[in-house]
C-alpha cells in the first residue's frame, strides 16, 4: 500500500483542499509548511497519534517534533474537552463532512491555555484509504482578548449607566453610542433602541447643533463644562447644557471609551441671573441712604463736639464705623455686579509697582499690629489700572493680617521674570493656612476659609473673587500656596514695560 506522507505534494493538496497547489518537489512543499510559523500543522494516524509536527506547531504549542510524535493529540486539549471527548468529535466531523472546524481553548506544554481556531481534515493515501488526520491550528488569543475586552468594556459602561440618575453617555472609541442612562434619553427625547451604536453627532443633531462638541472631541482629550444650547420647539426657549468628557479605561487597555455627562443648567442660570439682578439693584439702592446716614452722622458729630458729650460721641463713632462697613460691602457688590455684566473698563497707565506697594503697606501698618517686610524688591513699571491693582494688594495684605492672629510678620516680594517679562507680587503670612480642598473654592463668590479659627473673623467672601476678576482683566492669574497650618502665600503676575 502506498502511503501519503505529510510533506508530499498530494498531502498538501489534501490538507489544504481549498488551494490548488501544483506538483512541486518534496523539499519545496516541506519548506512551505516549515515557514508557516504562525500556524501549527501536524498529522496523526487514525487513532489520533501524532506522526508529524511542523515548526509552527512547536511555536504555538511548545512541543518539539521529537517529543510529541508518538503521543496522542489529545494532549493539546483541555481536561474538560478531553472528558467531553472533543478530540474524537473533531475526527468524526472531519470524516462525515470532509473537515472539522471549531474555536476553543487549547493547552500548551507548560499548561497555559490559549484560544485557537482549528481545522481537521481526513488524510488519505494514493489509493484513497483513510490513514489519519491533518490538523491546522491558529492562535487567536489576541482576537479573543480583544473580544473579551469589548465585552468587559460594555459591562463596565453598563454598570456606570445603571447606577447613575444623571444624563450620562458612554461612547466607544469611534464615538458610537455604547450605552446611556435613562435620564439621557429623557433629556433628548430619544428611544434607546433607535440610537444604539449610532454616531454621537448623528444623534445629537436631532435636537441641537453639535458643532462645538464635534470640534472639542476631535482631539480625543478630556474636557469640562462645554456649553451647548438646546432649543425647545414647544416653548421657543433655549436650554443651556454643560457637557464634560473623560476617557474611561478599565482593566482592558486597548479599548478606549468616553464618558460624557450632560447637565441642564438652565434653571441654575436663571436663578444666578436673578441673584445678580438683586445684588445690582440692592447695591445701588443701598448706596444713597448709606451716604445720607454718614453725612448726617458727621454733621451731628460736629454739633455735639462743642458740648463734649462723650457718651453720644462714642455712639456716633459706632454709627460711622458700621456705615463705613456697610459702604464697603455695597461697593464690593457693585464691583462684582459690574464685572459680571462686563461693564468694567480699566484705566490703564504706566506706574512703578513698588511705589504703590509701599504706599499701601505704610497705610495699613498705621492701624495694624503686624510688621510688613519687603524681602525682595524691584522698581519695574507696569501698564495697569493703578486703583484696581491697589484694591487687590490691599485685599491680600489685610487678609494676611486677619488670618494670622498669632503671628506678627507679613512678607512681601516683588520678583521679576526676565524671560517672561513679568513681575510677581507675593504676600506671605504665617497664619492658619488653607486646606487643599478649600483652596479650590476660595476664589468663588461668598467663599471663605473653613478653618475653625476663621469662624470669628469678619469678611464678606467677596474680596478674593473680585481680586481674581481684576487680575483676569489684566490677563493675569492669582494663585495661592498653602500647606496645612503653616501659613499661606498669595501671588499674582503682571506684565512689565
Amino acid at each position: 500500500m502506498d502511503i501519503l506522507w505529510p510533506f508530499q505534494p498530494s498531502f498538501i493538496k489534501t490538507a489544504m483542499s481549498t488551494i490548488n497547489y501544483p506538483q512541486f518537489s518534496l523539499d519545496f512543499h516541506k519548506n512551505i509548511l516549515e515557514s508557516l510559523e504562525d500556524y501549527g500543522v501536524f498529522t496523526t494516524d487514525k487513532h489520533g497519534i501524532v506522526t508529524s509536527w511542523n515548526k509552527g506547531a512547536e511555536n504555538v504549542l511548545g512541543y518539539v517534533e521529537q517529543e510529541i510524535c508518538g503521543q496522542s493529540a489529545r494532549i493539546i486539549f483541555t481536561d474538560e474537552d478531553r472528558k467531553n471527548e472533543i478530540p474524537e468529535h473533531e475526527f468524526t466531523e472531519a470524516m462525515e463532512k470532509g473537515r472539522g472546524q471549531d474555536e476553543r481553548y487549547h493547552q500548551r506544554k507548560d499548561g497555559s491555555l490559549f484560544w485557537a481556531s482549528g481545522l481537521v481534515f481526513p488524510l488519505y493515501d494514493n489509493d484513497q484509504n483513510h490513514i489519519g488526520f491533518t490538523k491546522i491550528l491558529r492562535n487567536l488569543s489576541n482576537r479573543k482578548q480583544a473580544e473579551e475586552e469589548v465585552l468587559e468594556a460594555r459591562k463596565y459602561a453598563q454598570s456606570i449607566v445603571e447606577t447613575s440618575k444623571e444624563p450620562i453617555l458612554i461612547l466607544n472609541a469611534d464615538l458610537s453610542i455604547n450605552s446611556a442612562s435613562k435620564s439621557f434619553f429623557n433629556l433628548f427625547n430619544l428611544d434607546k433602541q433607535e440610537v444604539e451604536n449610532l454616531n454621537l453627532f448623528e444623534v445629537l443633531s436631532r435636537s441641537l447643533d453639535p458643532q462645538a462638541l464635534k470640534e472639542q472631541m476631535q482631539s480625543y482629550d478630556s474636557f469640562e463644562n462645554l456649553e451647548l444650547i438646546q432649543p425647545q420647539k414647544q416653548t421657543d426657549e433655549e436650554h443651556i447644557l454643560l457637557v464634560s468628557s473623560r476617557k474611561v479605561f478599565q482593566t482592558f487597555k486597548s479599548i478606549g471609551q468616553f464618558l460624557l455627562t450632560f447637565e441642564d443648567v438652565t434653571s441654575a442660570r436663571k436663578l444666578e441671573q436673578a441673584k445678580e439682578d438683586f445684588m445690582n439693584i440692592a447695591s445701588h439702592e443701598l448706596k444713597t441712604p448709606i451716604s445720607v446716614i454718614r453725612s448726617y452722622t458727621q454733621l451731628l458729630g460736629l454739633e455735639l463736639k462743642e458740648k463734649s458729650n462723650d457718651r453720644v460721641s462714642k455712639i456716633l463713632k459706632r454709627i460711622l464705623h458700621q456705615s463705613d462697613h456697610l459702604n464697603k460691602l455695597t461697593s464690593l457688590l457693585l464691583d462684582v455686579s459690574a464685572f459680571n455684566a462686563g461693564n468694567i473698563s480699566l484705566n490703564k497707565a504706566p506706574f512703578v509697582l513698588l511705589e504703590l506697594v509701599l504706599e499701601i503697606a505704610a497705610e495699613i501698618t498705621e492701624n495694624a499690629n503686624h510688621q510688613i517686610i519687603l524681602q525682595e524688591i524691584s522698581d519695574v513699571r507696569v501698564m495697569a489700572d493703578r486703583s484696581r491693582i491697589a484694591q487687590v494688594i490691599t485685599n491680600l495684605i489685610t487678609n494676611a493680617i486677619k488670618y494670622s492672629p498669632d503671628a506678627d510678620i507679613i512678607n512681601l516680594n516683588l520678583q521679576v521674570d526676565d524671560s517672561k517679562k513679568t513681575v510677581r507680587l507675593s504676600v506671605q503670612d504665617y497664619g492658619i493656612g488653607i486646606s487643599l480642598k478649600n483652596q479650590q473654592e476660595l476664589f468663588k463668590r461668598f467663599s471663605r476659609s473653613n478653618h475653625k479659627k476663621a469662624r470669628n473673623i469678619d469678611g464678606f467672601g467677596m474680596g478674593l473673587y473680585l481680586s481674581q476678576e481684576i487680575i483676569k482683566a489684566h490677563r493675569g492669574q492669582i494663585s495661592v500656596i498653602s500647606e496645612g497650618e503653616n501659613g499661606s502665600t498669595f501671588y499674582f503676575d503682571l506684565d512689565v514695560i
